[in-house]
């Protein structure tokens, strides 16, 4: 009976040691996974930069075809009708 006891013990002690092991490997997951989305972040932080910057310049280059004329770029007759 005390033998049985110690058995027990022992694969309670083996349950809880590889408890701790799978815990320590989600852990190092879970860390591994922040620093990619925190990566992710600050690339759509500056994708969304650089497309607010390329509007813009977009902008300034219709208002520059544009010219004196108020007539919006998009409503404009293409040269060759």
């Amino acid at each position: 009976m005390h033998r049985d006891i110690l058995l027990e013990g022992n694969q309670l002690q083996d349950q809880i040691e590889e408890l701790q092991i799978k815990f320590s490997f989600q852990e190092g997951t879970l860390h591994k996974l922040n620093e990619v989305v925190i990566d992710q972040q600050r690339e759509l932080l500056l994708l969304k930069s650089e497309i607010r910057n390329l509007k813009l310049e977009l902008q300034s280059m219709k208002d520059q075809l544009r010219g004196s004329e108020n007539i919006p770029i998009e409503n404009e007759i293409p040269p060759h009708y």
